[in-house]
C-alpha cells in the first residue's frame, strides 16, 4: 500500500457511480487507501474509496445491511467496482476487491448442495483434525460453487470455543473468522488474500532468481 495519490481518481470514482447509481449517487467520497500491487494480469495502482449510500438505496444492494450504509469504490488501474463495506478494513475490501474480479474472470457459479464430492467432507476432517487434534466440532455446507473445472465448498465448521467458515473441496484451504458475511463474500475475501499472498510470493522468487 502506498499513500500516493492521483486528483483523477476521486473524478473517476464519481463518474462511475453516476453510471451506476444515478440520483443516489454519493456526493461525498474519502480516500481510504491506494494499492500498488499486480496480484492479476492488468491490476495495477487502484486506489480504494469509501462512501455512504442512503437508506433507501441500502435497500437494492444484496448483501448489505441496512444499519451500515458504508461502502467502497475501486478506481485506477482496474475493472472498478463497489460494494458494502461489512466493516472491512481497507486492506481486506481490497482482498474482497481482487476475489471478486477473480470470481467474474473465471465465471464464478453457485451449485446446488447435492453436488457435494463425496470426497470433500473427509478430506476438510482430515484438515480439521491436522490443525486441532482430537478437538470435537461439527461442520455444515454453508456454499457450494463452481469454478472453471473446480468445485469450491465454503463450510461452516463449530469447534467447543468458536464457529469459522473453512474452505474446501479443489479451494485453497483456510479458515475466516467473520462468520456473519454471506458464504460467497467470505469465499471471494479468502480468494482475493489468496491470489494476493501468491502474487507477493512469486514477486520475492523472481527478485532472488
Amino acid at each position: 500500500m502506498t499513500p500516493r495519490h492521483h486528483p483523477d481518481w476521486i473524478d473517476a470514482a464519481r463518474r462511475y457511480l453516476a453510471a451506476e447509481l444515478h440520483e443516489r449517487a454519493p456526493a461525498e467520497l474519502a480516500l481510504a487507501a491506494v494499492f500498488d500491487e499486480r496480484p492479476l494480469e492488468g491490476e495495477g495502482l487502484t486506489a480504494l474509496l469509501s462512501f455512504e449510500l442512503p437508506p433507501v438505496m441500502l435497500l437494492r444492494v444484496a448483501g448489505t445491511s441496512a444499519g451500515d450504509p458504508r461502502h467502497y469504490v475501486a478506481v485506477g488501474e482496474t475493472e472498478p467496482g463497489y460494494f458494502p463495506a461489512y466493516g472491512l478494513s481497507p486492506d481486506d475490501a481490497y482482498s474482497l476487491h481482487i476475489g471478486t474480479r477473480f470470481a467474474l474472470v473465471v465465471g464464478l457459479s453457485v451449485l446446488p448442495p447435492e453436488s457435494e464430492p463425496p470426497v470433500a467432507r473427509p478430506a476438510l476432517r482430515s484438515i480439521l483434525e491436522t490443525c486441532n487434534p482430537g478437538v470435537p466440532h461439527t461442520e455444515q455446507l454453508a456454499g457450494l460453487f463452481q469454478c472453471g473445472a473446480e468445485v469450491f465448498a465454503v463450510y461452516r465448521v463449530t469447534l467447543p470455543e468458536r464457529t469459522v467458515y473453512c474452505f474446501g473441496c479443489d479451494c485453497p484451504p483456510g479458515f475466516e473468522e467473520r462468520i456473519d458475511l454471506p458464504p460467497p463474500v467470505a469465499l471471494r475475501l479468502h480468494l482475493g488474500r489468496q491470489i494476493r499472498a501468491d502474487a507477493r510470493a512469486d514477486a520475492v522468487a523472481g527478485r532472488s532468481d
